[in-house]
């Protein structure tokens, strides 16, 4: 069984062993979460991004280490392509590369915050109900936590809508 932990806490204070970042190609400079953890890290995203680096092409993918900096051990560097291009579709065909690749790092705990993908509470539960699926679909151990570190009033809601997401996951609140 999978476990779902929806935390109201920073992504940058939950422990784990490795954080993901989604970001766009051409949404400069980083926002929300990854801009928080290009502002942890003092910068060296956008560093790498000014030398070419990292660009946030569709499914590039870079891991680097948290360097203590976050309370996770590494962080997993996600692009998802220009802003203009994001669909359903898009998301969806990048959630199922992005847990492929998390599914090779084998990792147990995995901190996320789709929040900066979503303009209101339901688009967040849409996309999060996507990114689970694709979770359920691709990985079948049961020793994976997921910790979903976003808004506190999305997850205030989430819990008093008392929010679903199958038979195989295991829904708590931090």
């Amino acid at each position: 069984m999978i476990q779902l932990v929806l935390s109201s806490a920073p992504l940058d204070e939950v422990p784990g062993r490795v954080a993901l970042a989604t970001f766009f190609e051409d949404s400069r400079p980083l926002r929300g979460s990854t801009g928080l953890i290009d502002w942890r890290l003092n910068g060296r995203l956008s560093e790498l991004i000014l030398q070419g680096r990292l660009s946030g092409g569709f499914a590039e993918s870079m891991i680097m280490p948290a360097a203590g900096r976050l309370a996770t051990d590494e962080i997993l560097l996600f692009g998802l392509g220009p802003i203009t291009e994001l669909s359903e579709d898009r998301l969806e065909t990048g959630f199922s590369r992005l847990i492929d690749k998390l599914y090779r790092l084998r990792s147990p705990v995995v901190v996320v915050s789709l929040g900066d993908l979503a303009r209101d509470f339901m688009e967040w539960r849409s996309i999060l109900r996507s990114f689970m699926n694709q979770v359920n679909q691709k990985l079948e151990r049961e020793d994976l936590q997921i910790v979903c570190a976003e808004n506190a009033k999305w997850i205030q809601e989430a819990r008093r809508r008392n929010m679903d997401f199958g038979i195989n996951v295991e829904l708590s609140y931090a």
